[in-house]
């Protein structure tokens, strides 16, 4: 993927209607005119200059003006082009005759002139008459932007509201048009938290997207790892458009400075706290300005800027000092006010962090328990570790259950931000005085253990001493929830549910959500579906009504049912479930809990054969594991992209990925080591031909899913081998699985490799049936063929066509797949399974020894095969075997 040109201007992305509309109006009999209305930025001038250039290959001659406020008392200040160079009339009614006139002969009897003006807002009294008379009179065709909100000329205004003109308002785009844009002009995926984050601060608006993009890939902030673009540092305005807002308060008064300063360093503020800080008759100012924006939140009137990279802008550039001292007459006026909102306490405390004045360590504590339950991970590690300090030197029972608190919030925020080394030194040297205490501690310390530094002895060696001494029951439950928790991603699905057990009864909300949670996930893999379904949601209620919040987000509970609903067929709800869950976590900023519902937004879309979105969704992944430095989920989601671009028959992908994730540490949680790690290197190794070894490969990664209890795993990776080319190595051990998991899909899968056993058409069509109600279009598409092929064996062509015409739409409602199952073709039916695959080691370039090295046979062996296989299929050369086998 090559780095993008710099000077190359936004797409033009979802304008395509209005710029439909204007060019075909100047296809007609009379001149158009249009106002192009919409805020400074959104892309007025753009469109502007692209209507510009087809009206130009119509035969057009195109002109433009651009009016400026500096040149507003000038008369016909934009028109003077027009104008003679020397001893042109003095009054304004000869310059508006004048000057129409010279436009009038410039656009020929025709009239295939286009006038585009630009910022009609500061035009001239003169000009602006002049504008609406060329309109009027349809002199020539117009083209003209205002801005707004902002007041106009009255000709102007008079040009839409007397529907002489047609007005286009244009709006910024929305977080969906941002990311297309933000893909064409990187030519490549951009990961949806930088998308929300470049949305966020651009608002849509193109100008503003565009310096800010610039100005990310220049310093490197926006940078592409593994083909996939995100940010990789905090996204800040570059100089230029500072530079551009700083022009934009150029002139202002000193109190609409000092307003918009204020709220640079605290929006959104209250009014009544704003004017009591600042001169009233400067927020009026910012407000007529268009700086400021004034909103009502229940009883509160709330001042925020106008828009986000204005203060984005204003903290980078104002003088340090400065911003300490408002954050300083922030925090006194905000503590007169008695702080009593909730988030008044935290933005409180971070003013007088920022100010060089923190508070008490009681105080610094409850706002950076505030910040996490926020997801401001960097917020909460700085104001625990003031907290920690403040408390060093006060013994006090408060100060100590500060320290205590203090402590797990910094190591908690360390942990969740990927510093896991950090997080355990701060964890280890903490002091517990109370059970609560040690079990707080323990349950931080071998979470930590557990998913972030691979040390699985470790975690349990903490959670075993600290249950050797604690006797309080909930303390005690709630070392046993993180027990079940590491049993269910080790994965031991029945140590989890016994583990789990006890805090499914519990009075208390949070023992009774974590119980749910793993025990959800855990009937998941074992194949009882509806009761983790069930359990998953009481468990969402559950978690929804804990108090204090709990580190996830509520939706965390979903992550039990999207495998359950996965597991029995349900794929609408599946994927329902991992996109809402996905997008909860995106808004609220929990970042570990996005990565994982786009890991399993990516599994629910392998089943349903849409394999280019799984491979968008497993990418996303890996960009925000990098981040967390999360080794083992980033190697499941590297696995899931080697495994999703193998299917599509994308070989140099799968193999990166692959690469990729091997290169990276081993971890000891195997969660997804069958489904995803195991078949990712079959289907790279089917991808290439090789499908004896990919074969060899889900037989042994079947019987360690086995030995785990994992049916649903087990089940899935033995049905991969029914599908290249081994049926009857699985039947009989899918039909035993089909009665230990809940609902049809696991009977479907089953039924599918007994009749490729049979070779049935009539079973093969059933399957097909089968799979196409669940919405697995790629398995029906398979079998849809499969069946064809026996329809056609035995003579029954018209069937045969109907079921390749159903599995060629399936196929192509897939978009790009390419499986052994889609590759059956009238000519490659005739090949035995080995002829088969010598065949298309042969076709991808293997000579006939490297052939014989993968697949362990004899080179003469190999020859053989390789002239069966040219005679059946009616070639003599390996360079025909390409065409013959994909056609």
């Amino acid at each position: 993927m090559q780095m993008p040109r710099l000077n190359t201007d936004i797409p033009l992305t979802s304008r395509e209607a209005e710029l439909e509309r204007i060019c075909t109006a100047f296809t007609g009999p009379a001149p158009a005119a249009f106002v192009l209305a919409g805020p400074a930025g959104v892309g007025k001038t753009r469109l502007g200059m692209e209507a510009g250039k087809h009206a130009s290959r119509l035969g057009f001659e195109v002109t433009q003006v651009i009016a400026t406020r500096a040149a507003t008392a000038i008369p016909f200040g934009p028109f003077v082009p027009f104008l003679p160079d020397h001893g042109g009339p003095t009054d304004l009614l000869a310059l508006l005759r004048q000057t129409s006139q010279a436009i009038v002969q410039r656009a020929g009897p025709d009239r295939k002139l286009l006038l585009i003006v630009d910022d009609v807002q500061f035009l001239d009294e003169g000009s602006a008459a002049l504008v609406h008379q060329l309109v009027r009179e349809r002199a020539c065709s117009v083209l003209a932007s205002m801005r707004t909100p902002s007041p106009s000329p009255d000709p102007v205004t008079a040009l839409w509201k007397d529907n002489l003109a047609e007005r286009i308002d244009l709006a910024p785009w929305d977080e969906t048009q941002t990311e297309t844009v933000l893909a064409r002009f990187l030519d490549g995926p951009v990961a949806s938290g930088s998308v929300r984050r470049m949305w966020q601060l651009s608002q849509g608006n193109a100008l503003y997207l565009r310096e800010l993009l610039i100005g990310a890939i220049e310093n490197e902030a926006l940078t592409n790892t593994g083909g996939i673009w995100s940010l990789t540092r905090p996204l800040t305005p570059p100089g230029r458009l500072n530079e551009l807002v700083a022009s934009r308060l150029a002139g202002l008064h000193h109190a609409t400075i000092a307003v918009i300063e204020m709220l640079a360093a605290g929006e959104p503020l209250g009014v009544p706290l704003l004017e009591r800080i600042t001169d009233p008759a400067g927020l009026e100012d910012a407000e007529a300005q268009g700086l400021v924006v004034i909103s009502t939140d229940g009883r509160r009137m709330l001042a925020r800027l106008a828009h986000p990279v204005y203060g984005e802008a204003l903290r980078n550039t104002l003088p340090r000092s400065r911003l300490r001292r408002i954050c300083a007459t922030l925090a006194s006026a905000t503590q007169q006010t008695g702080a009593r909102r909730r988030d008044d306490l935290l933005r409180l405390s971070r003013w007088q962090l920022d100010s060089g004045r923190p508070g008490d360590a009681a105080m610094l504590t409850r706002a950076a328990r505030r910040a996490a339950e926020m997801f401001d991970l960097g917020l909460s590690g700085r104001l625990a570790r003031e907290a920690l300090d403040a408390a060093a030197t006060d013994e006090t029972a408060n100060n100590a259950d500060a320290r205590i608190e203090a402590g797990l919030l910094l190591g908690e925020a360390l942990f969740r931000s990927g510093k896991h080394g950090e997080a355990e030194a701060v964890l280890a040297t903490m002091r517990p005085r109370t059970d609560r205490d040690l079990a707080r501690i323990a349950n931080a310390r071998a979470h930590n253990f557990h998913n972030h530094l691979d040390d699985p002895d470790a975690a349990m060696a903490v959670l075993r001493e600290a249950l050797a001494t604690i006797t309080d029951q909930a303390p005690r439950l709630q070392l046993l929830g993180r027990l079940g928790t590491i049993k269910v991603f080790e994965p031991d699905p029945d140590a989890a549910l016994e583990a789990a057990g006890p805090l499914l009864t519990s009075a208390d909300d949070a023992m009774a959500s974590r119980g749910a949670y793993v025990s959800s996930i855990a009937m998941a893999q074992i194949g009882r579906t509806h009761d983790a379904v069930e359990i998953a949601y009481a468990g969402l209620d559950r978690h929804r009504k804990a108090t204090p919040a709990l580190p996830q987000l509520p939706e965390a509970q979903l992550i039990g049912a999207v495998m359950a609903h996965l597991a029995g067929g349900r794929l609408a709800e599946a994927e329902s479930d991992a996109v809402r869950g996905g997008t909860a976590c995106l808004a609220a900023g929990d970042k570990e809990g996005q990565a994982t519902h786009l890991l399993l937004t990516g599994c629910v879309l392998l089943e349903r054969g849409l394999l280019t979105e799984a491979a968008r969704a497993f990418l996303d992944g890996t960009s925000v594991n990098r981040e967390l430095s999360d080794v083992a989920a980033l190697r499941w989601c590297l696995a899931g992209v080697a495994l999703a671009e193998a299917m599509r028959g994308h070989t140099a992908r799968a193999e990166q990925a692959a690469r990729e994730r091997d290169e990276l540490p081993p971890s000891q949680m195997r969660f997804f080591d069958q489904e995803l790690i195991d078949r990712g290197d079959a289907w790279v190794s089917a991808c290439a031909g090789e499908l004896s070894r990919a074969c060899a490969i889900l037989a042994e990664s079947a019987d360690r899913a086995a030995a785990r209890h994992q049916w649903v795993a087990e089940g899935r990776v033995r049905h991969d081998i029914a599908r290249l080319g081994q049926p009857e190595a699985v039947a009989g051990r899918l039909a035993e699985l089909a009665e230990l998991i809940d609902g049809d899909f696991a009977a479907a899968h089953a039924a599918h490799a007994e009749a490729l056993v049979q070779g049935s058409p009539t079973a093969l069509e059933s399957a097909a049936n089968r799979f196409e109600a669940f919405g697995a279009n790629l398995l029906a598409a398979e079998a849809y063929l499969a069946a064809a092929s026996g329809y056609r064996a035995d003579g029954q062509a018209r069937a045969a066509s109907a079921m390749t015409r159903r599995a060629t739409e399936l196929a192509g409602a897939c978009g790009d797949v390419r499986t052994p199952g889609l590759t059956l073709g009238v000519s490659t039916e005739r090949l035995t399974r080995r002829e088969r695959e010598v065949a298309t080691l042969a076709a991808a370039g293997a000579s006939s020894r490297e052939i014989a090295e993968r697949l362990f046979l004899s080179v003469r062996t190999v020859d053989n095969h390789l002239q069966n296989a040219y005679s059946k299929l009616g070639v003599t050369r390996r360079d025909e075997l390409a065409r013959v086998l994909t056609s």
